[in-house]
């Protein structure tokens, strides 16, 4: 545990994050990278399913801008900084483990890019998020701009990348950048929920379909159903499959492994 991240096991091998710097609204400076990027190095790698949470108030207000590299700290400065934040992004998009987010207040500028980097994305009701980089004379960063243009089109990303338009988490919802809408300050607990529900279940085919949704954002129709020809293969011919085709015969439900 950390002061500005905290740690938590839960029942089944689930893994709470819970940013926690509440003086900062959650920002990500480099204490907090660092912390997130270890435990995903390390915890993470043995849990059965990851949830990510800044807790009931607020989920993270984006990089701490009183913390990012200036003019004074040379041109590739502020690169590097965006290099470590890629690397949390990258990391926990990469465990093996299924990952749900939880959000509640807001998820503004790289912490929304962090949010849409998970499976699943719980959002209390009241939750907005927000791409604040133009207001700031930056440029949109942690991928925020590839997951809208892909979800909003090029016209409707730019309502928020140029604009910087807030997005209720019902609009969210609605444009396939939530999964799930919660009571306002319970989506760390329906997270928790649905994260133990996950953790339950067929974890090597779960990681296999995870891959292969993954993938298809990326391929055309004939590229992805080469690569789902494999992904189905390997999960076929794995324990979970093997579980699943028993409980099946034996009218009775699966018993996946731990």
């Amino acid at each position: 545990m950390t002061s500005s991240l905290q740690c938590t096991w839960h029942p089944q091998d689930v893994l709470e994050l819970r940013l926690h710097r509440p003086e900062r609204r959650n920002a990500l400076d480099q204490t907090l990278i660092d912390a997130l990027r270890d435990a995903l190095d390390t915890d993470a790698r043995r849990a059965r399913c990851t949830v990510l949470t800044g807790a009931d108030t607020f989920f993270c207000s984006g990089g701490d801008v009183a913390s990012m590299p200036g003019a004074g700290d040379g041109l590739f400065g502020p690169a590097g900084r965006l290099e470590l934040i890629h690397g949390v992004i990258e990391r926990f998009a990469a465990l093996p483990c299924p990952t749900v987010v939880a959000v509640e207040g807001y998820a503004l500028g790289a912490g929304w890019g962090l949010a849409l980097a998970g499976d699943i994305l719980v959002a209390g009701e009241d939750a907005a998020f927000q791409a604040p980089f133009s207001q700031r004379g930056l440029a949109a960063d942690a991928g925020v701009a590839w997951h809208l243009t892909r979800r909003l089109g090029r016209h409707g990303a730019n309502r928020h990348l140029l604009l910087g338009e807030p997005l209720t988490a019902l609009e969210a919802l609605s444009a396939g950048l939530v999964t799930i809408l919660a009571a306002p300050r319970t989506a760390t607990r329906v997270a928790l929920d649905v994260a133990a529900r996950l953790a339950a279940g067929p974890v090597e085919s779960v990681a296999v379909t995870r891959w292969m949704s993954r993938v298809a954002e990326d391929r055309d129709v004939t590229g992805f159903l080469r690569e789902e020809r494999i992904g189905v293969a390997l999960a076929g011919h794995g324990r979970d499959a093997a579980e699943g085709k028993a409980a099946f015969r034996e009218k009775r439900e699966p018993e996946f492994a731990r």
